[in-house]
């Protein structure tokens, strides 16, 4: 099988942009991926949530609907990833989430230790908790969330929608200290206040790496763009 490999810089736009832009990786062939940021403090919130029950009653944070499920993230502070993938590359169907998920999570994850961001699956680590019904996505911790493998904290929050063919995951890599304060967002916030000095050049240049080492991986012919 020949596919395309693209992992492109996407630069800064608001919440909408960002949505569409990732929404519209699931049209194109090949493994696509866009590195990119926001425009100011933004929440983007999970296909399946609402404003009224993610959010605290007069949030001055603008939201965003996201394509992919998961829950809620606050943005401006971090890297965010788009990135898609046919299923017949994968090896799975619409139902195989789960096979999805990790065939997209190690490239990510090989990117993110790559960048000295050290990342793992939390399913790796005696650190996997929940933490109740929260709206956070950075308040919990599952088996498959990317996380420090030396502390368990949450490094990267994802969320996966797959189709009749393709599958689109968002990821947030959070850099620095929030653009607003989360217990103004969230009822039940995390602590998350990362110091990282890492680019979206940077990681961009990663990703492609790991995705083309990958995908030569698993035993597939790619044309690298």
């Amino acid at each position: 099988m020949i596919d395309r490999i693209q992992v492109v810089d996407d630069g800064v736009h608001d919440g909408i942009v960002n949505m569409r832009r990732d929404t519209y990786l699931l049209d194109l062939d090949g493994v696509r991926a866009r590195v990119y940021q926001w425009d100011r403090d933004w929440v983007s919130l999970g296909m399946f949530q609402t404003p009224e029950t993610a959010l605290v009653d007069g949030c001055h944070t603008p939201w965003v609907m996201r394509p992919t499920g998961g829950k809620a993230v606050l943005h401006g502070h971090d890297l965010t990833l788009g990135m898609s993938a046919p299923l017949a590359l994968i090896g799975t169907d619409s139902r195989g989430v789960k096979t999805a998920y990790r065939w997209l999570a190690e490239p990510i994850i090989s990117a993110l230790n790559e960048v000295g961001i050290p990342a793992t699956l939390a399913e790796r680590t005696p650190f996997v908790r929940g933490a109740g019904k929260v709206a956070d996505c950075f308040a919990h911790v599952a088996a498959n969330d990317i996380v420090h493998p030396g502390t368990g904290q949450k490094v990267c929050g994802c969320a996966l929608r797959l189709t009749h063919d393709a599958v689109l995951l968002q990821a947030s890599i959070p850099l620095g200290r929030p653009l607003a304060d989360p217990a103004e967002v969230f009822d039940i916030p995390a602590l998350v206040s990362m110091d990282r000095s890492v680019t979206r050049i940077d990681f961009a240049a990663a990703l492609r790496e790991s995705l083309a080492a990958w995908v030569a991986q698993q035993g597939d012919r790619t044309i690298l763009a």
